[in-house]
């Protein structure tokens, strides 16, 4: 199992077969200024080597810091006589490349997830990641394929595609998917709460509640003639009724204030 420690900078020795050769000062001072506003996001790699430590991955962090002044380094220390090490290295730095596919990422962060015993909390240590996000990346993995491209195509998000995996299995989330694909992100949102919620009710009876229209009841409210003149004015400012300036403004404070959401129904006042 790696651990992690905070190690001197002097004791670190460079390991020659696995050390950058080129590009190491490429771009070293937008690291450099990175780390000094952020931190180390994800720390180096070492062994131990009698009293030092044997760089294997993160020349050029290593050298950031050399720039910045700093004595000591954030580090994973690994022990290469594990054969599981090599394996666990090179998913790490695959998650990391910018350039990688959002699903050979998930597909990594999986296998990370399962070399240490489903330890999330660590995994996200080693990639300098929030527990969430390494959650969330090892969930996307086993998302049908069909959901994937439905996320690709941009009419299902990630987080969408996960809960419904969670909650309903593989087959029935596909065919829930498919259904809602092309509803409003609120009604989505709606659907998803509540399968969640109403988890005794099958996935088709959620959907006709979540896409059914809002009941309006009427409501009447007296004015003073003042406040009655005032309002007709600025009804016709904005050319409506006065009773839609009214279902307007109780619609913006009762939002405002969190006791409905921004897309609720009407409120009719006769």
């Amino acid at each position: 199992m790696p651990k992690f420690a905070e190690i001197e900078i002097e004791k670190i020795v460079l390991g020659a077969p696995n050390v950058r050769k080129t590009d190491v000062d490429l771009g070293i001072n937008e690291l450099a200024q990175s780390i000094k506003e952020q931190g180390l996001l994800q720390p180096i790699i070492v062994r131990k080597l009698g009293k030092e430590f044997e760089l294997i991955v993160g020349q050029r962090r290593l050298t950031a810091h050399i720039k910045l002044g700093k004595p000591t380094i954030p580090a994973m220390i690994i022990d290469t006589s594990d054969s599981n090490t090599l394996m666990l290295i090179s998913l790490i730095e695959n998650v990391q490349r910018v350039d990688i596919d959002e699903r050979d990422r998930c597909a990594a962060v999986e296998k990370l997830v399962d070399a240490n015993n489903g330890d999330y909390a660590l995994v996200a240590k080693m990639l300098g990641k929030t527990e969430q996000t390494i959650r969330t990346w090892s969930g996307y993995h086993g998302v049908p394929e069909e959901l994937k491209k439905m996320k690709d195509r941009g009419v299902l998000e990630r987080d969408h595609a996960i809960k419904l995996t969670r909650m309903l299995g593989p087959s029935k989330a596909i065919e829930v998917a498919k259904e809602i694909a092309s509803f409003p992100k609120e009604q989505k949102k709606k659907v998803l709460g509540g399968l969640k919620r109403y988890s005794a009710l099958e996935p088709e009876e959620v959907i006709s509640w979540a896409t059914r229209p809002p009941k309006e009841k009427p409501l009447s409210v007296r004015f003073m003639s003042s406040v009655m003149v005032a309002l007709e004015r600025a009804a016709a400012d904005r050319g409506e009724t006065p009773s839609e300036t009214v279902q307007q403004i109780v619609r913006e404070w009762l939002a405002a204030r969190h006791y409905i959401g921004s897309s609720s129904g009407a409120v009719v006042v006769d």
